[in-house]
């Protein structure tokens, strides 16, 4: 049996303590204001929003391969055979291209295993969740890598932001629309779609876009017996909470997990409110 080993990134924001008991290392990405960088890992989110108030404008950027080398090279002299890297989606970020340079530099690149998710965030939470599981159940190689990849193929990911301005600096809403969308009160559905992030549906309510959301796993889910929902809500608890409260309602032998966090690199692209779902299926 293998020794094995899990790398996420910063962006798989599992809880800390479920990180350590699992002995996870992050390759932390990077925040980065003016000439000043701070690795996710050393700040909070209210910093990022205290820093924007003062009319400071962040960017972000993925680790290096340097520091994904590091990790690997520390599990190994820790003698692990195995190192399973999992992150968010190739194409969003360039963390996982990061991630497959320093696989190139080691001398047993074999040894390492990366995982394209499509996802991102609380996205990769949910597929991480499972990774973490099997790992810990001592589950073989092969059947792992086979399963993670086979809930990645049928994962679906969709949230929405309560302040459209928020979509203007990722380029996926003109400042246009997102004037005219904040009158006519729209709530906007931003999905995973071929692994990037797409504006592709509003509503005007929250009942019809619950509704759209609802609707959407309906349709992804037909004739599938196990159901794996993660669910995270960004400074948006009632909202959060009801739908919550409605998958429950219609899909009531899901495996459900309910997070309250984002962490500093999807809180500055998604601004200060929003909540999602993310769903994959056996």
């Amino acid at each position: 049996m293998k020794k094995m080993k899990i790398i996420f990134d910063s962006t798989v924001y599992i809880d800390t303590e479920i990180l350590k008991k699992h002995n996870v290392s992050v390759a932390s990405l990077n925040v980065i204001e003016g000439d000043n960088s701070y690795k996710e890992l050393e700040v909070e989110v209210p910093f990022i929003f205290s820093e924007q108030d003062k009319g400071k404008s962040w960017t972000t950027s993925q680790p290096s391969p340097g520091e994904y080398l590091n990790l690997y090279e520390e599990a190994i002299k820790k003698g692990y055979d195995l190192i399973f890297v999992l992150g968010l989606s190739k194409n969003i970020s360039g963390t996982y291209q990061s991630a497959l340079l320093a696989k190139n530099m080691l001398k047993t690149p074999d040894v390492v295993h990366l995982f394209d998710t499509m996802l991102c965030a609380f996205g990769t939470e949910m597929i991480g969740i499972e990774l973490l599981e099997m790992v810990s159940n001592k589950l073989p190689e092969d059947e792992i890598i086979t399963r993670v990849n086979q809930l990645i193929e049928s994962a679906q990911q969709m949230f929405t932001v309560e302040n459209l301005f928020a979509l203007v600096k990722g380029g996926r809403l003109t400042l246009a629309k997102a004037a005219i969308g904040t009158v006519l009160r729209l709530k906007p559905v931003i999905r995973i779609v071929d692994g990037k992030l797409k504006n592709v549906h509003s509503e005007r309510t929250y009942k019809k876009l619950h509704k759209f959301f609802i609707d959407e796993m309906k349709k992804t889910t037909e004739g599938y017996k196990k159901l794996y929902v993660y669910i995270t809500g960004h400074n948006s608890d009632v909202s959060s909470e009801a739908i919550k409260a409605l998958i429950e309602t219609e899909f009531p032998d899901a495996k459900i997990t309910y997070t309250k966090y984002l962490g500093p690199v999807f809180s500055i692209h998604i601004g200060r409110k929003g909540y999602g779902i993310s769903w994959c299926y056996e």
